[in-house]
């Protein structure tokens, strides 16, 4: 007992340091692990913010801001021939009929010889671009995402007959659509009819459904595409689809 005491006198002190040692060891490991572990759950929340951030750069995103008015870039069908002159760069773009205002009745483009019912057919042209709503559609000339508010027709023969009969409101030269022709019916639909050249009514002229408008010519805003015809329907402000009026 007495060696024991006399050993606890002499190395006391240094059992007390050792001691404290030790625990200053334990307590810096667990300082350590508690460390690392933090780093690892910040590097976890830092990476699943960088998913989340990288998921809007997406192109698979919605697109929310709409562009109007572009048609979607479609191929054109073999048989559409190409205008052979462009739009003249005149303001009113077209060739006023002699005589003043003149009334348009009958449906021009039927040829005669019993081929009414099949000039008839024709002359709503084939589609070549349909009408898009709120859909966004490609536009390979403008390379950008845009709605389609009207519908694209080709002719075999490059000839634009009217679809609905009314009053010319409307005969212009436009930046993006060419010559364009804006014929307003008494049930207050307003058809405008883009690409087009030598055109043969002037505003406030009356004309007959099959009436003869004007040839096709290239549309600017369409470029990459044949020449056609881009037809948009509107009543109130509300574009239609041309293909159920």
């Amino acid at each position: 007992m007495k060696s024991i005491k006399a050993f606890l006198k002499e190395k006391g002190l240094y059992l007390v340091c050792l001691a404290l040692v030790f625990a200053a060891t334990i307590t810096g490991i667990l300082a350590v692990r508690n460390v690392v572990h933090g780093v690892g759950e910040l590097t976890e929340a830092k990476q699943r913010q960088l998913e989340e951030e990288s998921s809007w750069d997406s192109p698979d995103a919605t697109v929310d801001n709409k562009t109007e008015n572009i048609p979607v870039e479609t191929p054109q069908p073999s048989s559409t021939p190409s205008a052979s002159s462009s739009v003249p760069g005149s303001s009113s773009g077209a060739a006023a009929p002699s005589g003043g205002k003149s009334v348009v009745t009958g449906p021009s483009a039927a040829s005669s010889g019993g081929q009414g019912s099949s000039s008839a057919a024709s002359s709503r042209g084939t589609v070549s671009a349909p009408f898009s709503g709120d859909e966004l559609v490609y536009n390979g000339t403008l390379g950008d995402w845009r709605t389609h508010n009207g519908t694209d027709y080709t002719f075999p023969a490059g000839t634009v007959t009217v679809r609905a009969g009314g009053t010319v409101t409307g005969v212009e030269q436009d930046a993006l659509w060419g010559g364009v022709v804006e014929i307003t019916g008494s049930d207050g639909v307003t058809w405008r009819y883009c690409g087009l050249k030598d055109i043969r009514v002037d505003r406030q002229d009356t004309v007959a459904a099959g009436s003869i408008l004007g040839t096709l010519d290239e549309i600017p805003a369409e470029a990459r595409k044949e020449p056609h015809l881009h037809l948009e329907c509107l009543k109130d402000g509300d574009y239609l689809d041309p293909e159920r009026q």
